[in-house]
């Protein structure tokens, strides 16, 4: 896989994790196949670090995400492109569980 296609297979997993829509059983099973995961994108790296504790206190809102990553020395994050469904698609209707970089 190019590092162009591994960098989005990455954002629309990052996005996944974000969606509350997907069942929180799918979003864990998608967490623990990215565990051991080494992301191309160090902010990639970074934010999916921040998800998994996140995860773990219930729903993840933006303002949440936002707050953990300034709060660990990440305060330029763009948080909004994580809940943003990929490619204009609706990962709401879309998800099949499938995804994994």
């Amino acid at each position: 896989m190019d590092r162009e296609t591994l960098f989005a297979t990455e954002l629309q997993a990052l996005r996944v994790l974000c969606d509350d829509a997907i069942s929180r059983e799918q979003r864990r099973g998608l967490m623990q196949s990215l565990a051991d995961h080494a992301f191309i994108e160090p902010e990639h790296q970074v934010v999916f670090e921040s998800i998994r504790v996140l995860f773990l206190r219930g729903p993840i809102s933006e303002e949440q995400l936002r707050v953990h990553l300034n709060n660990r020395g990440f305060p330029d994050t763009d948080v909004e492109k994580y809940f943003q469904s990929a490619r204009g698609e609706d990962t709401r209707r879309q998800h099949t569980g499938n995804v994994t970089p």
